[in-house]
């Protein structure tokens, strides 16, 4: 598992993202226009209502998205996933395992606060525990340095909260279908002429028959909590890497690559219309009993240093989201960005 010794707090949380190998830089981001809440549609269906939902909970990104579903996508979502098992099983479908951990045993806790930012830009979702499918843990962060991260980062997670139901296949196949869905809804609502100009990660986990399967774009970062110790699971898109290979091919020196001014900035998210970079791993992790997933924004991982978040997430179950919590506002950042973490606990 990588090294996470780069777990540490900047100072105060990030005021913005920049972004690397772009038409438009994200100096020229505020002086366009704001994105209209326009429709989205995958085909299927509209997605303007979780866009525009006041305060509802949900998908609108104010508050526990997997207990404030609307009831409309709920409703069609467990029809759907009900009819699929049926149809597995009439066609003699094999039968979850007995010994394998159901997604019933798995508590979620989550923390999404604002912080210092004038809006929420950060946007979470998790589905109702359900064991054909399994469950479904994403958290995308809006980019703060451009504009109508909010709107980017709620397309993105409505889409892959709707897609989930009807997707079809292995744990991965599901994830990479979810991804596309997110990525062709953030580009229906930006536009051609609008990439670059917004933009926001996304991270996914699913846990099902007693493995967690990811996927990250961006900086968001998925972490493991095991018998005290803490690895980080996913790697980055910035342009810190970047620099590393430069540094390796002889073209940067290795104090240059880690000291850039600009080598947190993101190579790959969503908003930029093709994506450069997934991370998505060869093999998903087996799931052992106290096990501890994260899913959090640099909302959180900025804010706190690797010693700070293990402390957290030794906690007892239902307290760590809490400590979380009061250990970034005990910090007292003035600059803090919006913090979004969300914690399965195995």
């Amino acid at each position: 598992m990588p090294d996470t010794n780069d777990m540490r707090p900047e100072g105060t949380s990030s005021d913005g993202e920049e972004v690397f190998s772009s038409p438009v830089t994200a100096a020229d981001a505020p002086g366009s226009a704001p994105l209209e809440t326009a429709p989205v549609s995958d085909g299927a269906g509209t997605l303007t209502l979780w866009l525009n939902e006041p305060g509802a909970g949900g998908i609108s990104c104010g508050g526990w998205a997997g207990l404030g579903l609307l009831t409309g996508l709920l409703a069609a979502g467990a029809a759907a996933a009900v009819s699929a098992r049926l149809r597995r099983r009439k066609k003699g479908g094999p039968a979850p395992d007995a010994g394998t951990p159901r997604v019933g045993s798995v508590t979620v806790e989550k923390l999404h606060e604002q912080g210092a930012r004038s809006g929420q830009q950060d946007c979470f979702f998790v589905s109702p525990a359900e064991d054909a499918a399994g469950l479904l843990a994403v958290v995308a962060d809006g980019m703060g340095g451009l504009t109508d991260g909010d709107k980017v980062s709620q397309a993105a997670v409505s889409a892959m909260a709707q897609g989930f139901y009807r997707a079809q296949g292995a744990p991965r196949q599901v994830l990479l279908q979810l991804a596309e869905q997110a990525n062709s809804a953030v580009n229906r609502l930006l536009g051609e002429d609008r990439a670059y100009r917004s933009g926001s990660t996304l991270t996914a986990g699913l846990i099902r028959d007693g493995e967690f399967h990811y996927l990250s774009i961006g900086d968001s970062r998925i972490c493991l909590y095991r018998q005290g110790n803490l690895y980080q699971l996913n790697r980055e898109h910035i342009y810190r890497n970047e620099l590393y290979v430069g540094y390796v091919n002889g073209e940067e020196t290795l104090e240059g690559a880690a000291g850039h001014p600009k080598a947190a900035g993101l190579t790959s998210f969503l908003g930029m219309g093709r994506l450069k970079y997934i991370d998505l791993p060869a093999e998903p992790v087996a799931v052992l009993p106290g096990d501890r997933f994260i899913l959090m924004s640099d909302g959180v991982y900025n804010a706190l240093t690797r010693q700070e978040l293990s402390a957290a997430l030794s906690q007892a179950p239902g307290r760590a989201a809490q400590a979380l919590d009061e250990a970034i506002r005990a910090k007292g950042y003035q600059n803090q960005d919006n913090y979004t973490a969300v914690i399965l606990n195995c």
